[in-house]
């Protein structure tokens, strides 16, 4: 009864979600079958479809597999739980909540998710079917053809990683701090070796996802609005752009920072390449 409670939940909500897009659909669907066009109709939706079961998929794997192994972190296994500093309910009251709701909850962001990825279906189809301008931009030497067909979809897809990837983060180390694998003590912040390599390595691939993005913010300086006329400036092309390419390959750095700490003690490693990489960029990019 209580499973058929469930289902029934979230079948009314995935109803109210997505209702309005149904007929939105439907709407467009009778324009384009007015207008003769109902090919384009068709060729959109499926590309929507696509974007929507790839990332709605992945979207659900990252959440539901690092906080699955988040919730077998062992309990207490370094340290007293009465010396947390944080109040927290016990992992056994909270495992069989966390067990029951992980599945659907992690379906449900997955449905919210699919739909924005949905709506970047033009980018995907410009960035398959990408083709030269046969003119090079005057700072990079690259083609204008980038810019147009594969910049956009490449800073979409750099957007949805760091947003996922920071998410999956911030309830992962949540699900340790409450299955005590995280804990805080009067001694300082204490991680079981399980927690320290999971969070630690998400950490590391944050970093280079990050990376990645400054590389294209370096791009997207031929767009900036900062100069006395539309494009890169003086100051973008001399100071901006060294900054960025320090940036992009401190993170690199940092990344390798956190993989390294995995297997020493302490924090030292991952404060070293952090710091650095936000000293840079706030006093880099601010000027």
């Amino acid at each position: 009864m209580r499973r058929l409670t469930g289902l029934f939940f979230f079948a009314v909500l995935f109803l109210i979600v997505f209702f309005g897009e149904a007929i939105s659909l439907y709407t467009d669907w009778l324009w384009f079958q007015e207008v003769g066009y109902t090919q384009v109709f068709t060729t959109s939706l499926t590309f929507k479809l696509i974007l929507a079961l790839i990332v709605g998929g992945l979207f659900f794997l990252l959440v539901y597999f690092n906080i699955k192994l988040a919730a077998q972190a062992p309990r207490g296994a370094t340290f007293l739980d009465q010396e947390n500093a944080i109040e927290l309910p016990s992992p056994e009251l909270v495992d069989p909540l966390l067990q029951r709701l992980l599945f659907p909850v992690a379906i449900l962001l997955a449905l919210f998710a699919a739909p924005q990825a949905a709506s970047h279906w033009e980018s995907l189809l410009l960035f398959l079917n990408s083709v030269p301008f046969g003119l090079e931009d005057p700072l990079f030497g690259r083609d204008i053809g980038f810019y147009v067909f594969q910049l956009p979809a490449l800073t979409v897809l750099y957007n949805w990683l760091s947003f996922s990837l920071g998410l999956t983060f911030l309830a992962t180390a949540f699900t340790y701090l409450v299955y005590r694998g995280v804990q805080y003590t009067q001694r300082g912040l204490f991680l079981t070796e399980g927690a320290k390599t999971h969070l630690f390595s998400l950490v590391a691939i944050f970093l280079v996802i990050k990376s990645g993005g400054y590389f294209l913010d370096t791009f997207e300086l031929l767009y900036s609005s900062r100069g006395a006329a539309f494009g890169a400036s003086y100051a973008d092309v001399y100071a901006n752009l060294p900054i960025l390419r320090i940036l992009s390959v401190l993170a690199l750095a940092a990344a390798g920072l956190c993989f390294t700490q995995v297997f020493r003690p302490g924090f030292r490693y991952i404060l070293a390449g952090l710091g650095a990489l936000i000293l840079v960029h706030v006093g880099g990019l601010s000027l």
